[in-house]
């Protein structure tokens, strides 16, 4: 049976797979701002939004909101859409988002954002004269733990559960490594040497699954 570590409090959709072992120790902790203090932050002549993350979904899930949200992530997406909100794009990385977003005629944007996240869209966005209002509506914290444990691979959802990681351990040279997507094999590669990184082309919990089983069992 061969062992995965998750690094967060994601899950895979279940599995039947006796081949896998999947167990979940969360590297990362996030607290989920309340609306007053989000509401405060949010400019009224704003009426187009950017999420790349589902704790930013989480935040905002009671608060009213008229516009366009461009969004990173089909999950992403499709928490939004339960919210339903209106979505005018949706792409698996933020540099396809980009794209699509210097196309339209919207000058301004807010950016709901966690205390950690990352401003390469936003900056570039900027750079293009486009404005960007980031609003922090989550805080995440690392939480580092020693592993002793031996496992065929690990799982990281995000660049701040890789720094988490790396602050107490070492990643075995035999040890697949699985990302979400681009941006978080960036991390692994920048903090832990250049090691494959794997990732689903489609930023899905199924795609990820998929691409973890056919490649582990290969």
């Amino acid at each position: 049976m061969k062992k995965v570590l998750v690094t967060s409090t994601f899950t895979l959709p279940e599995e039947n797979d006796k081949r896998l072992q999947i167990d979940y120790i969360p590297f990362i902790e996030t607290e989920i701002y309340p609306e007053s203090m989000i509401i405060p932050y949010l400019p009224k002549e704003v009426n187009s939004f950017i999420v790349t993350s589902g704790n930013a979904v989480q935040a905002i899930n009671n608060i009213e909101l008229e516009g366009d949200f461009y969004v990173v992530g089909k999950n992403t997406a499709k928490e939004l859409f339960g919210q339903n909100r209106e979505i005018s794009f949706i792409s698996n990385y933020a540099e396809d988002l980009l794209e699509r977003m210097l196309e339209t005629e919207v000058k301004k944007y807010v950016f709901f954002k966690g205390n950690l996240s990352l401003s390469t869209l936003p900056d570039s966005l900027r750079k293009n004269g486009v404005e960007v209002i980031g609003v922090e509506c989550y805080k995440t914290t690392l939480k580092p733990s020693k592993i002793n444990e031996k496992y065929d691979a690990l799982v990281f959802m995000s660049p701040s559960a890789v720094k988490s990681y790396l602050s107490m351990n070492l990643i075995p040279r035999d040890t697949l490594v699985f990302v979400s997507g681009k941006t978080t094999a960036k991390a692994v590669k920048d903090l832990a040497g250049d090691l494959p990184v794997y990732y689903p082309e489609e930023t899905t919990k199924e795609s990820l699954l998929t691409l973890i089983k056919e490649t582990i069992n290969d």
